[in-house]
């Protein structure tokens, strides 16, 4: 059994099959379907290793998932939990479990390819380049190492929706590290763009998204975690 899962929250306008799904994978696959497709649904189930069916975002969907199912999350050691729309080869999910691993990182992800959308600069690929020591690693791409994992879901809250996310699982690990967390280069990944997406983000169809931002600030307050905090590349590793 591999000990390695691929989490995603999939819609129906997923193209995770596409792209994650292969007889060269070394991961397992589970996905909590919010859609209502049940000709979809069957599509899915083809190809994962668990398929359910629930609505919310992806950490609230994950959260269920890692309360109802402590006896599955304990098989695995680490857990890529990827948007579902992010483009990235099984291959290269692969190499990135074995980097995390080599590299003994609590959290990392792909950089992202030039054409993707962009949230923030410390992400998009760089040339030449194994990974970035950084203090930051976007909310769409996380690989957590499973103590790193436990961790930030002590302090998890499914009333964040995406916003904050990111800063919560480097604050609950620890905010100073300088080794700890990683953007892979070696790797890219793409991030579709919003006009790509038939036009519109699945995730705003989630009750209080237009409020994200204000509640990870609320929440923030309340756990003493910073609401944000300056990017920082610590060191940069050459291929």
């Amino acid at each position: 059994m591999s000990k390695n899962i691929v989490f995603t929250s999939a819609g129906d306008n997923s193209n995770f099959i596409k792209w994650w799904c292969s007889d060269k994978q070394n991961y397992d696959i589970y996905v909590m379907y919010y859609g209502d497709n049940m000709a979809q649904y069957t599509e899915y189930a083809k190809h994962t290793q668990f398929l359910e069916m629930r609505k919310g975002s992806k950490f609230q969907n994950f959260n269920f998932f890692y309360n109802k199912y402590s006896d599955i999350i304990e098989r695995y050691d680490r857990f890529f939990i990827l948007d579902d729309d992010i483009e990235i080869t099984s291959e290269d999910i692969n190499r990135m479990f074995t980097i995390s691993e080599t590299h003994n990182l609590l959290i990392c992800a792909p950089s992202f390819k030039h054409d993707s959308k962009i949230s923030h600069p410390i992400t998009v690929h760089k040339p030449h380049t194994l990974l970035t020591y950084t203090n930051f690693v976007e909310v769409n791409t996380p690989l957590f190492r499973k103590d790193a994992l436990v961790k930030y879901m002590k302090y998890y809250n499914p009333c964040l929706i995406g916003y904050g996310i990111d800063y919560l699982y480097i604050w609950a690990n620890g905010c100073n590290k300088t080794d700890s967390y990683a953007i892979i280069h070696a790797i890219t990944c793409r991030n579709p763009h919003d006009s790509e997406k038939k036009g519109k983000r699945e995730l705003a169809l989630i009750a209080n998204f237009t409020k994200r931002a204000a509640i990870w600030k609320e929440y923030a307050a309340k756990i003493k975690s910073p609401y944000h905090f300056h990017h920082k590349v610590y060191k940069q590793i050459p291929l």
